[in-house]
C-alpha cells in the first residue's frame, strides 16, 4: 500500500494594521526588556553586595578562627612545655633518687659481704680447730684401743698357753692313770688265771 503527500501552498494575506501593532508591540517590549534589564542590574547589585558582605563575614571570622586557632595553639604549646618541663624535673628527681639508694645498695652489700667474709674466716678457723680436736681424740682413742687390743690379745694368748700346758698336763695324768689302771687289770687278770690254775 503506498501513501501519497500533498502539498498545500497557503497565500499569506497582510493585514492593513499589522505595521502599527507591531511597532507597539516592538516598544512595549523593549521598555519591559529596559525595566527588566534594570530590575536585573538591582538586584545582581544587591546579589553582589550581599556577596561581598558574607565574603567580608567569611574572611573576619576565618581571621578570628586563625587568631583562636594561634592563641589556642601557643597556649596549648605552653602547657606541653611546661608539662614537659615538670616531667623532666620528675624524672630527674627519680634518677637521683634511684642513684642514691643504688649507692645505699652497694655500700650495703659490701658492708654485709665484709660481714660475711669475716664470720665465714671465724668459722672456718673454729671448724678447722674442732677437726683437729676431734682428729687427735680419733688418734688417741685408736691408740688406746690398739694399747687395749693388745693387751687383750696377750692375755689371751697367755691364757691359750697355760690351757696348752694344764691340757699337756692333764693328758700326761690321764695317760698314766690309764696305764695304771692297765696294769692293775692286768695283774688282776694274771691273779685270777693262777687262782684258777
Amino acid at each position: 500500500m503506498t501513501k501519497s503527500y500533498t502539498y498545500v501552498n497557503h497565500a499569506s494575506h497582510l493585514s492593513p494594521y499589522g505595521g502599527g501593532m507591531e511597532a507597539m508591540r516592538q516598544s512595549w517590549t523593549d521598555d519591559r526588556l529596559d525595566d527588566l534589564s534594570h530590575r536585573m542590574d538591582e538586584r545582581f547589585d544587591q546579589v553582589e553586595g550581599q556577596i561581598a558582605d558574607a565574603r567580608t563575614e567569611a574572611r573576619t571570622a576565618a581571621n578570628t578562627l586563625r587568631a583562636e586557632t594561634k592563641a589556642l595553639g601557643q597556649e596549648l604549646r605552653k602547657e606541653i612545655k611546661g608539662q614537659g618541663q615538670e616531667l623532666r624535673a620528675e624524672i630527674n628527681e627519680v634518677r637521683g633518687e634511684l642513684h642514691s639508694q643504688g649507692q645505699e645498695l652497694r655500700a650495703e652489700i659490701q658492708t654485709q659481704g665484709k660481714e660475711l667474709r669475716a664470720e665465714l674466716q671465724i668459722q672456718g678457723k673454729e671448724l678447722r680447730g674442732e677437726m683437729a680436736g676431734l682428729e687427735a681424740r680419733l688418734r688417741s682413742q685408736a691408740s688406746e684401743h690398739y694399747a687395749k687390743t693388745g693387751e687383750e690379745l696377750a692375755g689371751i694368748r697367755g691364757e691359750l698357753v697355760k690351757l696348752h700346758t694344764e691340757t699337756y698336763a692333764l693328758h700326761r695324768m690321764m695317760s698314766r692313770i690309764g696305764w695304771s689302771i692297765a696294769g692293775i687289770l692286768a695283774t688282776a687278770v694274771v691273779g685270777m688265771l693262777l687262782a684258777q690254775l
